[in-house]
């Protein structure tokens, strides 16, 4: 619910004000195609596996420094774990679990 004001979640949903989410557990940071990231996304170079999504939510400015994502980030570590896992589940093909 965090997400949907910003990203669309569902298969072949597009970009909004934040890039598409559906398949982001496994892809590459900044790499959707026709969305414009910031120079600090783009550039990151990582993927996004559950240790990269959980440190960028708890603060996502101090993760990725210079990314323009306007969210405070989610304290609780038993909310951030339960969107990773919905996140990790909207995919065709999700990452097995650790």
């Amino acid at each position: 619910k965090k997400c949907i004001g910003c990203h669309s979640v569902s298969k072949g949903g597009g970009n909004k004000i934040g890039p598409a989410l559906w398949g982001v557990i496994g892809r590459k940071v900044g790499s959707v195609s026709e969305y414009k990231y910031s120079k600090a996304m783009g550039g990151f170079g990582k993927n996004w596996n559950f240790e990269a999504m959980n440190n960028f939510l708890i603060k996502p400015k101090d993760y990725i420094k210079g990314n323009k994502m306007a969210f405070a980030g989610i304290s609780k570590e038993k909310d951030r774990a339960s969107l990773i896992l919905y996140l990790n589940e909207q995919s065709d093909s999700p990452l097995p679990l650790p």
